[in-house]
């Protein structure tokens, strides 16, 4: 039988494609790693020149408002202004100009900042100019948490604020030391800006974002976040609600719509069950005052407060009419229009949905156990709860969501994990917040919402004595 001889292979041509192969990949992934190197260095760059320019822009923002500033209470009103200049660590320059409007009552100003390698950024703003005497109060709205009047203000964990902050203090007098609002741990702020007065500020923006402006005539510490004089804005001054005087006209206001079953005419009043009835159905007991005053729970002599869900339901509900107050245990709806006086606490044990623009006025403080939320996604003209308390709020649980306006004379305070606070949030004595992972966010349209019943914030006046001022109302980056 014929054999089939086999001779030996010869594989180096094998071995020198796998060596080219081997090679070729080498060289393609040290080129990949190479462009994203260099990519990532490119990015870099390019983020930090946008930032000198954003920076440049910035300054050139506050430079031509003092420039006005200085004419309009020497009592000149300059019909526009340019101001050129440059940021001497940055290199990056700037060119702001500032026209005043028809109606000559305010400037808009547009700044333009060029780094050193030609990008640029622009800032838009507004300044406003007020009168000798004027004291306008600050807006409910996206400007929405004030907290000051104490050395309280400190907040840990991994959280975030969205929106405006506003910190006031009162003058600080020696030896007294200056307070700081301190934001620790990875607490960020988004968006800003963040306003404290006669105090030092102690946190971080976020990363990715523009940095957050810090106005302040104190102290700036931590990572991206700017500095800006205080003299660039308003004065402001810490204004406390007279808790007494507005507990009595809360009390007066509730007993008489409690009379004729009406909170008065206005556009986003909901429907009420029977106006043609002068009397409260389905009284919750001894709550009550008088059968009459349905909106008024408890008296100074007998201040049982309010805890919601109570045990039944109260209040009469047809459809969507509804007694001014009343709540719907099935549902878990709380109904609220015009104003409901409380003499006590009230507690919410449970979680709500909420219908109504009207405000809940305690003569103690506001307990916050369990989700408070509109019965939309987000307030609106029908849905916006509104809570005024002589004292404290607190949220004492984990894992809470609350929606809504909040006033306190006394302290907010979050000491839980897993917050999430929604809409405006104004303390007179403060937030004091050791959870982890509280986040606070603005609602900008809140303030078309508000309820009449809610007291004033703080005021807003010209800081140049007797003579006409000028503030900054407006700023964005373009």
């Amino acid at each position: 039988m014929a054999g089939t001889h086999h001779g030996t292979h010869d594989d180096s041509g094998v071995a020198l494609l796998i060596a080219i192969g081997v090679t070729a990949l080498m060289v393609l992934l040290a080129t990949g790693a190479f462009y994203v190197a260099s990519q990532t260095l490119f990015d870099t760059q390019m983020a930090a020149r946008h930032d000198a320019a954003f920076q440049a822009a910035s300054s050139g923002v506050v430079v031509a408002f003092t420039t006005l500033k200085s004419s309009v209470a020497s009592g000149t009103t300059l019909p526009s202004t340019t101001v050129t200049g440059s940021v001497g660590a940055s290199s990056a320059a700037y060119v702001a100009v500032a026209t005043l409007n028809a109606a000559g009552t305010a400037y808009d100003c547009t700044s333009t900042g060029t780094a050193a390698d030609g990008t640029t950024e622009l800032v838009i703003a507004s300044f406003t100019i007020t009168d000798a005497t004027a004291a306008t109060h600050l807006p409910w709205g996206y400007n929405v948490f004030y907290f000051g009047g104490s050395g309280v203000g400190s907040v840990n964990g991994n959280g975030t604020i969205t929106g405006p902050y506003f910190v006031l203090f009162k003058d600080v007098v020696s030896p007294a030391t200056t307070p700081t609002v301190s934001f620790s741990g990875d607490m960020h702020f988004s968006g800003g800006p963040v306003y404290v007065k006669n105090g030092n500020f102690s946190g971080n923006g976020t990363p990715g974002e523009p940095n957050v402006l810090v106005y302040t005539n104190g102290t700036v510490s931590g990572n991206y976040i700017t500095r800006v004089p205080l003299e660039a804005t308003a004065s402001m001054s810490v204004t406390h609600v007279d808790a007494n005087a507005f507990l009595a006209s809360s009390l007066a206001s509730a007993t008489a719509q409690s009379r004729d079953n009406r909170m008065g005419d206005t556009g986003t009043m909901n429907s009420e069950f029977d106006s043609s009835f002068n009397r409260y159905r389905n009284l919750p007991g001894s709550l009550n005052s008088s059968s009459t005053a349905y909106k008024v729970i408890g008296t100074s002599s007998n201040a049982v407060g309010l805890t919601i869900p109570s045990a039944q339901s109260f209040g009469a509900i047809s459809g969507s009419a509804h007694d001014d107050f009343a709540y719907d245990r099935a549902s878990s709806t709380l109904y609220v229009e015009g104003v409901v006086y409380i003499w006590g606490t009230l507690t919410i044990s449970g979680p709500i949905n909420y219908v109504g623009n009207g405000t809940i006025v305690c003569s103690s403080g506001l307990v916050v156990e369990s989700n408070v939320l509109p019965l939309t996604s987000l307030p609106d003209a029908r849905h916006l709860l509104c809570v005024f308390t002589a004292g404290d709020i607190s949220f004492p649980s984990n894992s809470v969501t609350c929606v809504g306006a909040f006033y306190a004379c006394g302290q907010v305070s979050a000491p839980k994990n897993n917050l999430v606070l929604k809409g405006s949030f104004t303390s007179e004595l403060g937030i004091n917040a050791g959870s982890n992972s509280l986040d606070i966010t603005s609602i900008p349209s809140i303030g078309d919402y508000i309820s009449p019943g809610m007291p004033y914030l703080v005021d807003e006046t010209s800081d140049s004595g007797s003579s006409a001022g000028l503030r900054i109302s407006a700023w964005r980056r373009q």
